[in-house]
């Protein structure tokens, strides 16, 4: 059993303290959603969900938060997020907390590790040892996770199979960096569509581009509403031989990226740990890209999945379906 499946599984009934910690971000930001998912229920959610991060002044409050009682629910949720910030302060309150947790709140901790040992006395050391005999502790660093099976569950929600072969080229092409690892599986999924098959020459066709940076640019025009730049850059690629296919996954894949980075500025969350995979440089101008002109997320998925019905549905007008996709996300906002 995974160390993710672990944790699903003790969800069903939570306990008072869990510590997700790793240096695989994207396991840890699921880690973080399966327990937001099992413990804010019904309509007062905000209302039982407080957060702290680690190297913010105040993170020591995270103890006095979770002794608040739940407003009209079973549970309340506490996040200190960040843990490798934290400073003495906040490890003694954390200490002091576990040693007699609430019943009514459950106290998530995560980050990348817990922090060194300060002035000869490993804090981190004792949290760990505490939580364990009252919650649950789960290392997300990849380990025991087996790549072909975690490449095929990335691809379910489109219902795509992701065969040997191309489980093969996946590794061939980063490795098992699973970040990557989830990228590139979903750009193949978003190419072959609902219930498609992700083969060796699909892995070879779509992740294999030297047209990514070029699809940045068209990217970066619709987010930033240039009508004139998004059907340039998109005529441009188009011209230069990419696939009308091929783009569409390429621009989805962006798209969604765009997306989870204004989630992590909206929620506060460093991007890692919200399943944000793009170079530092592109990071740095997307985040200043949806501060300014913010995004509908609603209105770009339904988008998605309308040009990807009519692409997949008819190849004879790809072109056509893919001009008319960039210009009503520009338009749209």
């Amino acid at each position: 059993m995974s160390p993710l499946d672990e944790l699903r599984r003790s969800l069903a009934s939570p306990g008072p303290v869990y510590v997700c910690v790793g240096d695989e971000g994207l396991f840890v930001a699921e880690a973080v959603e399966a327990v937001r998912a099992a413990v804010l229920t019904g309509g007062l959610a905000a209302f039982n969900h407080a957060v702290f991060s680690g190297g913010e002044e105040g993170a020591a409050g995270v103890a006095a938060a979770c002794r608040q009682v739940p407003v009209m629910a079973a549970l309340r949720l506490v996040e200190l997020r960040q843990v490798q910030d934290s400073n003495v302060a906040t490890l003694d309150a954390l200490l002091e907390y576990v040693a007699a947790p609430v019943d009514s709140t459950v106290l998530l901790i995560s980050g990348l590790k817990m922090p060194a040992a300060v002035g000869g006395t490993d804090r981190g050391v004792r949290v760990i040892n505490a939580v364990k005999k009252v919650g649950l502790v789960v290392k997300l660093d990849g380990a025991g996770m087996d790549p072909a099976a975690f490449a095929r569950a990335r691809a379910r929600p489109w219902n795509a199979t992701v065969d040997h072969g191309a489980v093969q080229a996946l590794l061939d092409l980063g490795g098992e960096d699973f970040d990557a690892l989830a990228g590139n599986v979903e750009r193949c999924a978003a190419f072959v569509g609902e219930g498609g098959a992700v083969t060796a020459a699909v892995v070879r066709e779509v992740c294999v581009s030297t047209a990514e940076a070029d699809v940045w640019g068209l990217t970066d025009a619709i987010v930033a509403g240039n009508v004139d730049g998004a059907v340039g850059a998109l005529h441009h690629l188009l011209e230069d031989g990419e696939p009308p296919h091929r783009l569409m996954a390429s621009i989805a894949w962006q798209l969604r990226q765009v997306l989870l980075v204004q989630d992590a500025l909206r929620r506060r969350i460093p991007e890692r740990e919200a399943g944000v995979r793009m170079p530092p440089f592109k990071l740095r101008a997307v985040r200043e890209m949806v501060e300014r002109r913010p995004v509908s997320p609603s209105g770009w998925l339904e988008a998605l999945a309308v040009a990807s019905r009519r692409m997949n549905s008819s190849r004879a007008g790809d072109r056509r379906v893919l001009e008319a996709f960039v210009l009503g996300l520009v338009i749209r906002g």
